[in-house]
């Protein structure tokens, strides 16, 4: 599949961590719906188990626009959002996610999911740039060395520094195959949400109790190493926030 500048990314950090660490949603602005699927890492899952989660919850996503107003008060003072002009390709849709699941012990554990998108005439998304943001009780990477150099349908893996004892892995896709990307998505006529799979540009990385996956589609001829650095140091930007 043909795979689709820089943008600078203004902490949207503190937003996620606020949501992840607890901070209690209104409920009476984020609806329940049904939903099915769950998004992971295919490279990674049998690391972290992000595809094994239960008794899983939807929320019908809010958009980006509209957040603060469906959020308690102490989240609302930490949103940050990205620029979208910035990115590079016209957004035509910016939605924010909630999925929660249940570990072994009854814990609550959060995933947010900020979406960027951009859509043809005939409503398809042709571009994307989505972060997924999880809550796990520890980093599912620290026993392992990961020193493989392309993932398992031959495309680029690269192993980068996030920070001086943690790296973040990054997949680009270099053939015409590539493993499958899920995101979540709005099916408005039966008001549930979906997964849809694709492909796409991955990193992946581990930080301070959350698992970071984020995935970037733009045409594969603007896809050169010199924007793949550019990718690189946004989602180092965006995971790390302040502590850059």
């Amino acid at each position: 599949m043909a795979t689709k500048k820089s943008l600078k990314l203004m902490l949207p950090i503190i937003f996620i961590s606020s949501i992840l660490l607890g901070c209690s949603f209104n409920k009476t602005d984020f609806e329940g719906v049904k939903g099915v699927g769950l998004t992971y890492s295919e490279y990674f899952k049998t690391y972290d188990g992000l595809d094994e989660r239960q008794n899983i919850k939807y929320y019908k996503p809010v958009p980006i626009d509209e957040v603060e107003s469906s959020l308690s008060e102490q989240v609302k003072k930490a949103i940050n959002t990205i620029d979208s002009n910035r990115l590079p390709f016209t957004v035509d849709d910016e939605k924010v996610y909630l999925i929660t699941s249940k570990d072994e012990n009854g814990k609550i554990k959060n995933q947010v999911q900020l979406s960027y998108l951009s859509k043809s005439e005939y409503n398809e998304v042709d571009n994307f740039f989505i972060i997924s943001v999880t809550e796990v009780d520890e980093n599912p990477l620290k026993k392992y060395d990961i020193s493989d150099k392309y993932d398992s349908v031959g495309n680029e893996l690269k192993k980068e520094i996030l920070t001086e004892d943690l790296p973040i892995y990054q997949q680009v896709i270099t053939t015409d195959s590539a493993l499958l990307y899920t995101y979540y998505d709005y099916d408005v006529t039966k008001n549930s949400i979906v997964t849809v799979g694709t492909a796409a540009n991955e990193f992946y990385a581990y930080y301070n109790g959350y698992i970071y996956h984020i995935g970037y589609l733009i045409d594969k001829e603007k896809n050169n190493e010199e924007m793949q650095n550019k990718m690189l140091h946004l989602t180092r930007e965006y995971i790390l926030g302040n502590s850059l």
